[in-house]
């Protein structure tokens, strides 16, 4: 015990004294250089807001009950784990940590602000810890236990199986010999990324679809369009963190937050309706198109025109309630919501309160206006969105899409920023997002509270297929989507471009595949028909690849 200690105090010993001065109110004593946190956290940790998924000041008697005070439980992962601690007064404490004593003096020359490494004794899953001890007499503590981090291990130490692995990685390098474009996956399991492997090209396919004679190669770090996964990792976590807030009443109707939403059983609609899409829209307007089967009068090439066209013009297509069916316009007017609530475009909002927060560089939209170069995005579509010069529209770029949203509507009827889709960003960020999924909130980032993600997961009563927005796996019927060993407690969501997320609770596992399968040569089908190529690769279909990772589970 001594040992850890001692190895406690010296981790607080390891930061340059000058370097850490230049935070006011925390941390003056880190193992962490002070630059890895973002403005935004300094901000945090300098008003002394409600941080991590822990913030107490103990000790604190709230009940006469003995072995209540003074202790709660954390969520972590073995190996993972700090403690911050504002010393206050205090110039000795004792904390049990599922079980263990650490008792802790540190010298008065390390300050008031000290972060303990307890990576030694955590363990997967739900942790105790306790005060037991607390001198002078009237000293107060405060602790804040950040949420879980990404970590790193190899797949080895995670119990996967390196034969499996080698398997998963021959099928994807087959199909990039015989012509998809590239992928990436990342694949994390209790906190740490255990793979993260690129493959193929970023950008292999020159506008008439012939192969470029220098096709450049897909790297960890690609970032690409996520299209619908906007609609989680934009979308929803700005309604799911609004709904913690008390901002957002997910079963008030639609009006309420839009008032102009009026009209042809508009007032009956309520936000969850949005939700689990069975609001009664159409899966999608085409806006972008002066021919579109509503006629001019619902063509737009202006955002705000498009948001007054969805909020009072769209008209339904059957009765609300019932089983699910997947719409554009649901999320157009979720996001014309988080607008209207927030006084902030959807963009800003979530720029502000969650991306900068978590340290995000590479997650946003309209990446080419943010610094993102084209040279960083994977290609989707070789020819605009012609589809190989079979659909034409006026607004249309005839060049290879890359760096700018894909889906047609967002980019040219909501200029980047739609509820539905838009949202850019790497394997990396986006498996930090979807982290962000198991536990409400990502290091010192609160977002939203446990109950709220409880309920934004569960399979609707309507369609178990769905929850408030999230794919669901309960039932088993978009294997296709989670493939067949994923356990029922599993969601995520999947982005026309080529991308799919998976996140299973029960296994403690967070899998990322993006791929550009719409940056390939589009073929004729039976017909009048045509499908991308790299439609049909097993990369690009997703669910082989998720049951490989399954089985290399041991």
């Amino acid at each position: 015990m001594l040992k850890l200690i001692r190895r406690i105090i010296l981790a607080g010993a390891l930061c340059t004294l000058a370097g850490c001065a230049a935070l006011s109110q925390w941390l003056a004593v880190s193992p962490l250089p002070v630059s890895s946190l973002s403005q935004a956290q300094r901000t945090a940790l300098d008003n002394h807001s409600n941080l991590g998924q822990r913030d107490l000041r103990w000790p604190l008697q709230q009940s006469q009950r003995a072995l209540v005070n003074n202790r709660t439980n954390f969520f972590a992962y073995q190996g993972q784990g700090s403690l911050l601690v504002a010393l206050g007064n205090t110039v000795q404490f004792s904390l049990n940590i599922n079980g263990r004593l650490v008792q802790v003096r540190p010298d008065a020359s390390l300050g008031q602000y000290l972060e303990l490494d307890i990576s030694k004794l955590t363990k997967n899953g739900i942790n105790q810890l306790a005060l037991t001890e607390i001198q002078p007499l009237g000293a107060q503590l405060r602790l804040v236990l950040p949420f879980p981090q990404l970590g790193h291990t190899t797949p080895e130490a995670a119990g996967f199986s390196t034969d499996e692995l080698e398997q998963l990685d021959a099928m994807i390098e087959r199909d990039i010999q015989q012509g998809f474009p590239g992928a990436v996956l990342l694949i994390v399991k209790d906190g740490n990324i255990v793979k993260h492997s690129a493959y193929g090209y970023a950008n292999r396919y020159a506008q008439d679809g012939s192969a470029l004679e220098r096709p450049e190669p897909m790297q960890t770090d690609t970032v690409f369009d996520l299209a619908s996964n906007s609609k989680m990792y934009a979308t929803n976590y700005a309604l799911m963190q609004l709904v913690s807030r008390g901002q957002l009443d997910i079963n008030a109707p639609v009006s309420q937050y839009l008032h102009e939403y009026q009209g042809q059983g508009r007032e009956q609609r309520l936000v969850s309706d949005l939700l689990y899409h069975n609001a009664g829209y159409p899966p999608e307007v085409h806006f972008h198109r002066p021919d579109n089967r509503h006629g001019p009068a619902f063509y737009s090439t202006e955002r705000q025109l498009s948001m007054q066209l969805i909020a009072t013009q769209v008209p339904f297509e059957r009765e609300r309630g019932g089983k699910a069916v997947y719409s554009d316009i649901d999320y157009m007017l979720l996001g014309l919501i988080i607008e209207r609530i927030t006084g902030m475009t959807q963009d800003q909002y979530l720029r502000e309160t969650l991306y900068q927060p978590m340290g995000l560089s590479y997650t946003g939209f309209n990446p080419l206006r943010h610094g993102i170069s084209a040279q960083q995005i994977a290609a989707t579509e070789l020819d605009g969105n012609s589809r190989a010069g079979r659909v034409l529209f006026p607004a249309d770029k005839r060049v290879v899409v890359r760096g700018e949203v894909h889906d047609e509507k967002a980019r040219y009827a909501f200029d980047g920023v739609a509820g539905h889709a838009g949202l850019f960003s790497s394997a990396e960020e986006t498996a930090k997002l979807a982290l962000l999924a198991l536990h409400g909130g990502y290091g010192l980032t609160r977002v939203f509270d446990d109950k709220v993600l409880q309920q934004f997961v569960r399979p609707s009563v309507f369609d178990h297929t769905v929850g408030l927005g999230w794919r669901t796996a309960t039932g088993g019927d978009l294997n296709w989507h989670f493939g067949p060993y994923a356990s029922q407690y599993a969601f995520g969501h999947t982005g026309w471009t080529g991308t799919a997320t998976l996140i299973d609770p029960y296994y403690n596992l967070v899998v990322v595949l993006l791929t550009n399968k719409k940056h390939s040569p589009i073929l004729a089908g039976a017909g009048d028909g045509y499908y991308f190529a790299g439609d049909k690769f097993e990369t690009g279909m997703y669910g082989s690849i998720m049951s490989k990772i399954y089985q290399a589970m041991q």
